[in-house]
């Protein structure tokens, strides 16, 4: 996940509640890739139960390309994915170790610690809403509540969101910038 979307991510979840009505600021500066912030995050590892069935998902869903992988000593594997603009993801799986996290699939309004959510942007969220729909994964939460209705304005863009529970129980946020 790159700082521009880890950054919208955090901020949808902080100024949700805002009306929709709330001003924009003139002018917010957003990084175009990972490698514009030395020190930023590089990369964010997820521990599966299954990759093969996450990298099919996000193969199917993102622009994640598989750049690398490895057999691990414990029978596991570790990958890393990427895109274009320097976005990376690590899976790796433990099998005799790995166990789902026991509220994760409850988000995006649990409260616990740890990794919430992965972000990916697209498009057009009502077209991946039917094929998350016609593929079987449960849908938790969107917003606007109908997307006939426009999108939530915040004060850095105006967009649409989905949040579903994908493969090995990680939750998936799918999210549109309105252009």
């Amino acid at each position: 996940m790159n700082d521009r979307t880890h950054a919208v991510a955090l901020l949808f979840l902080l100024f949700a509640a805002l009306p929709a009505n709330a001003a924009a600021p003139s002018t917010v500066t957003i990084p175009d890739k990972a490698g514009d912030y030395k020190n930023g995050i590089y990369h964010v590892g997820v521990l599966l139960d299954d990759i093969d069935e996450m990298v099919r998902f996000l193969a199917d869903y993102s622009s994640l390309k598989v750049i690398s992988r490895v057999s691990l000593p414990t029978g596991g594997e570790r990958l890393f994915l990427s895109d274009a603009r320097g976005q990376r993801l690590e899976l790796y799986s433990n099998p005799a170790r790995s166990r789902p996290h026991a509220k994760f699939a409850g988000h995006p309004h649990e409260d616990f610690v740890g990794m919430v959510h992965i972000a990916i942007e697209v498009d057009d969220v009502e077209a991946i809403k039917e094929r998350v729909t016609r593929d079987g994964y449960p849908i938790v939460f969107q917003a606007p509540a109908d997307f006939a209705d426009g999108y939530v304005v915040s004060e850095v863009d105006a967009h649409r969101v989905l949040f579903i529970v994908g493969p090995s129980g990680v939750s998936f946020e799918f999210f549109e910038i309105k252009n």
